[in-house]
């Protein structure tokens, strides 16, 4: 209660700041300035959540008795990122610590577990072990595991061996609530069927969204425009940032070739390949009119925007980490944190890494391809985080049960853990100013969900990620010579699905 009181007395205090800031613009007429649409037509539901918003209470009974049963989730882990954000934060806290997304967890749970008399507990697994532990029980019909998320650059062949439930028909979970992403729902599901959902329960898929930094002493001693309001007025293109690198990238040793003592206009990584076409508006898997995946890459304008991106991935004022000696996330991090780059390729996880830094940076959604683009969007990277599913072994009473208490964790969530990320973690804790927190809005509310990121049909998602590195320019040509096979691939998990739904 102290701390619930606190939070609502630092909020009373920061609104007359906040109302001035705005210069009578509301929050919605920011979104439609900076994206050309209404929050409401961005397709994310249940991210933002203001200190406005009127709570909205799920459709389940508030108390329950399930005799102390246990809601076991299984996580993936990766041991060289066990002391960062990208290990899950979100599902389990063993305690009080005073970290605010630990302690909004933790309250979470306790509330949820007092109520429907349950215990919450988790498990890690290694990367290359939850296939396997999975894939043993379901062939035994072990029922441990009530809950999944297996990293998604692993799970495509998971969620191609009908090993989950259909969340869509899970008793309970509810997409219209605000607390389930209905992009990612409306993105990813098949037919009728839903393996994966991304939901407020979880930030981790927030931390994974992608997005720009740039550093903010550059921009003044180069007297670079106002990139906030270039955002906000649709002119945050990929033509801007290059034009901007190229004029700010410095050979510092004066060797004539740019290295890692330089300064580069751009730091990157493969990763801007997929993120930075997502950005340009398209998609590799979309839907057709029964519902069904189809290969939809391969238009005029889907060359074109690609054929921008392995372009600006050539230049000498781009540096792509992977392609350096160190490829270390966390010393890439650091060549911008000491000022060899005016942009740096990110995703949100960055800005926590960064907090205790002495970077003074700012925060830009992926650019445009062009200023006649409706908006722009957010790619959800498929290296560092999961989505939420249920193994096929759970049924019954316990998949009743099950869908209850993960609709209650959502809405707890949606009102607690999400406000604490979004409003006192990434905005006023490691941001580093008020416009990056608009930045944020934008982009956490146009993330993308493509089912070829899950799914990686005929492995197509990695070989267009490869476009870019490999300098890849008749595009054209190697899409017609993937088309059939990436279809068959496609057809094949359609065909699954709809046998399953028929099940």
């Amino acid at each position: 209660m102290k701390r619930i009181l606190m939070i609502a007395l630092c909020l009373l205090l920061l609104l007359p700041a906040v109302v001035s800031c705005s210069s009578g613009t509301s929050n919605a007429e920011e979104d439609t300035a900076a994206t050309g649409t209404t929050p409401e037509a961005s397709g994310e539901a249940g991210t933002e959540v203001s200190a406005e918003e009127e709570r909205v209470k799920p459709d389940i009974p508030e108390k329950g008795d399930y005799g102390g049963d246990e809601i076991y989730f299984l996580v993936w882990e990766n041991q060289a990122w066990a002391d960062t954000v990208r290990q899950y934060r979100d599902i389990y806290a063993e305690g009080i610590t005073g970290e605010g997304i630990n302690d909004a967890v933790y309250n979470r749970n306790v509330l949820i577990e007092t109520n429907y008399n349950v215990k919450i507990t988790q498990e890690r697994m290694g990367l290359g072990e939850i296939d396997g532990a999975v894939s043993k029980a379901v062939n035994s019909g072990d029922t441990t595991y009530d809950v999944i998320y297996p990293r998604l650059y692993e799970a495509a062949a998971m969620y191609q061996k009908n090993y989950f439930q259909n969340l869509l028909a899970v008793p309970h979970i509810d997409f219209d609530k605000p607390w389930w992403n209905s992009n990612c729902a409306q993105s990813l599901s098949c037919c009728g069927i839903l393996l994966a959902a991304a939901t407020s329960i979880n930030v981790n898929d927030i931390d994974a969204t992608a997005a720009v930094a740039f550093s903010k002493p550059e921009a003044e001693n180069n007297q670079i425009e106002d990139l906030y309001s270039a955002v906000r007025e649709g002119t945050w293109t990929m033509d801007k940032l290059s034009g901007i690198a190229e004029a700010v990238k410095r050979d510092m040793d004066g060797n004539g070739t740019m290295s890692e003592d330089d300064f580069y206009g751009m730091l990157g990584a493969n990763d801007v390949m997929t993120s930075f076409w997502h950005g340009g508006g398209g998609i590799l898997c979309a839907k057709n009119d029964e519902d069904a995946f189809e290969f939809t890459f391969g238009t005029e304008h889907d060359i074109d925007v690609a054929l921008k991106v392995v372009n600006l991935m050539q230049q000498d004022w781009f540096m792509n980490h992977h392609k350096i000696t160190n490829t270390d996330d966390a010393y890439y991090t650091q060549l911008f944190e000491t000022g060899h780059g005016m942009f740096f390729w990110m995703r949100l996880d960055e800005v926590t890494n960064m907090r205790n830094g002495d970077t003074d940076f700012g925060i830009l959604p992926t650019p445009k391809y062009d200023e006649s683009q409706d908006r722009y969007y957010s790619f959800v990277s498929q290296h560092t985080t999961g989505l939420m599913s249920i193994p096929i072994t759970i049924a019954g009473d316990k998949l009743d049960e099950l869908g209850l208490i993960l609709e209650a964790l959502a809405a707890e969530s949606h009102y607690t853990v999400i406000p604490e990320y979004i409003e006192l973690s990434l905005k006023t804790k490691h941001a580093r100013d008020h416009e990056s927190g608009e930045m944020l809005d934008i982009i956490i509310n146009n993330r993308v969900f493509d089912p070829m990121t899950i799914y990686d049909f005929g492995g197509f998602g990695n070989h267009f990620q490869g476009y870019g590195p490999n300098n890849t320019t008749d595009i054209a040509s190697d899409v017609k010579k993937q088309a059939k096979i990436v279809q068959k691939s496609i057809d094949r998990v359609v065909k699954k699905l709809q046998e399953y739904g028929e099940a």
